[in-house]
């Protein structure tokens, strides 16, 4: 049985599924290698604009497989094996790996994202958590130390350093709703995977190259060194896309079901002096 599945479940949207329900989707080294797969077969999916990542059954992913996390890939064994790669680098590399895939990811998250688990819904660019959802960032709990597959760089960038140092330093569980308050999470919902495919049904009404041109200016925007260097990328953002023959004939679109609004007729005027 697949570790991972991939699934087209409506134009433009796609579902992850991490899928060892028995071990509550712990991280072994094949559930690595497929995700890696699903994620070079998605980024390479022209039609895909958003990706829905959750887990079977009853949890999310309860990090690490203690009991069995398998053999890591020599080498040259997968595509994401190379040289000076080890197992640790392979495994936590999934978190760049996600970034750089180039459609928004929203993770569903339902029951336990512990340790590995919660890395990988940090590094979602959008989170929703159902009611009985669980975070905790476990890798403390194992005695080695709590910084691993980039939670310290994800998770102070998402609730800042204050409340991500205590998650990583004491390892206490975190609830749906703290979460929420935190600003973990984006809302609530009683099923996750229900509440993202919502979620994403609104992000795939957009244009592909407007969504992939904002993932990767928000979070490169996110280390820019100043505000003059984040107009700039956002600047070059606006002036590629306006160019673009998706935007215009979306603009078309949208402007003709809003005739005789002074804030569309203003955007067609812009769209028109940039094109």
């Amino acid at each position: 049985m697949p570790s991972v599945l991939i699934e087209k479940v409506e134009p433009g949207i796609t579902t992850i599924t991490l899928n060892r329900p028995d071990r509550l989707n712990a991280i072994s080294y094949d559930l690595v290698c497929e995700l890696h797969d699903a994620l070079d077969v998605i980024g390479g999916d022209a039609e895909c604009k958003v990706v829905v990542l959750t887990g079977a059954g009853r949890g999310f992913c309860a990090g690490l497989d203690l009991k069995d996390w398998g053999t890591p890939p020599a080498p040259g064994e997968h595509p994401h094996a190379k040289v000076g790669v080890g197992g640790q680098e392979f495994m936590a590399n999934l978190t760049v790996h996600m970034r750089k895939t180039p459609q928004i990811i929203i993770a569903g998250v339902n029951g336990a994202a512990f340790g590995g688990g919660l890395s990988l819904a940090c590094a979602a660019d959008i989170r929703v958590a159902s009611t009985t959802a669980k975070f905790c960032a476990a890798f403390i709990r194992t005695g080695m130390t709590g910084t691993d597959i980039g939670i310290t760089y994800l998770l102070p960038r998402l609730i800042g350093a204050s409340q991500a140092f205590d998650m990583i330093v004491t390892g206490r569980e975190v609830s749906a709703e703290r979460a929420e308050r935190m600003g973990l999470v984006s809302e609530v919902v009683d099923d996750a995977a229900a509440g993202a495919l919502a979620l994403a049904r609104i992000v795939a009404s957009y244009t592909q190259i407007g969504l992939v041109m904002t993932k990767e200016v928000m979070w490169n925007n996110l280390d820019a060194s100043s505000i003059e260097a984040c107009l700039a990328a956002e600047n070059r953002n606006q002036a590629i896309a306006a160019r673009s023959p998706e935007v215009q004939e979306f603009m078309r679109s949208y402007t003709s079901s809003r005739v005789g609004k002074s804030a569309d007729r203003s955007i067609v005027e812009t769209m028109g002096g940039l094109s």
